[in-house]
């Protein structure tokens, strides 16, 4: 997919989520493929806090409902984004991708239970903590969307495959010869 044909950031990502969502058959509410398209297009445009998460999310728990819906949803955000976008990164870190959609599903799990964003973004919330790791997988689709097709891009999606077990890694590889069609094993 190419950026230069869409007339904004956000329609691009409009179409990349909408197409990753689809080829990976995660059934997500229209709301909540709204949401990852607004995130991904606040992402594009602001710096990542570097903050530990634990450390953000204990601070949270003791923070007055307003402030803490904001980190709650603030720590829920940037690990789906970052366990999406920079997993490989994260190799050669203290933290795994592991830590992130831990962090992130706990921090979207106890928005949802806030109730303070109301109903309908509550439903979206409790939809990104029951299904994380299905829109990580989205948000890495919509990241090697053309990564793939160099050969650096096929051994990480091949290392991303080791660790995840992820089926939409696993198609790629498979569409690409990489992997033996799953009747051939033995």
């Amino acid at each position: 997919m190419e950026f230069s044909s869409f007339k904004s950031v956000s329609e691009f990502f409009h179409e990349a989520v909408s197409a990753a969502m689809r080829n990976q058959g995660v059934d997500g509410s229209e709301m909540t493929e709204f949401y990852l398209v607004n995130l991904l297009s606040d992402y594009a445009k602001a710096p990542i806090d570097d903050a530990p998460l634990a450390i953000r999310l204990n601070a949270a728990a003791n923070a007055l409902p307003e402030e803490r819906a904001r980190a709650l949803r603030e720590i829920g955000d940037q690990s789906l984004y970052v366990s999406g976008f920079f997993a490989e990164s994260l190799q050669r870190s203290l933290v795994d991708v592991g830590y992130y959609i831990n962090m992130g599903g706990t921090a979207y799990s106890q928005l949802a239970r806030m109730n303070a964003c109301g109903r309908q973004f509550g439903q979206v919330y409790s939809e990104l903590a029951g299904k994380f790791g299905q829109f990580v997988e989205v948000l890495a689709e919509v990241s090697k969307g053309s990564a793939i097709n160099t050969d650096r891009g096929v051994v990480q999606l091949y290392e991303r495959w080791l660790r995840t077990g992820s089926d939409w890694a696993e198609r790629k590889l498979r569409a690409r010869g990489m992997l033996p069609k799953k009747g051939d094993i033995q």
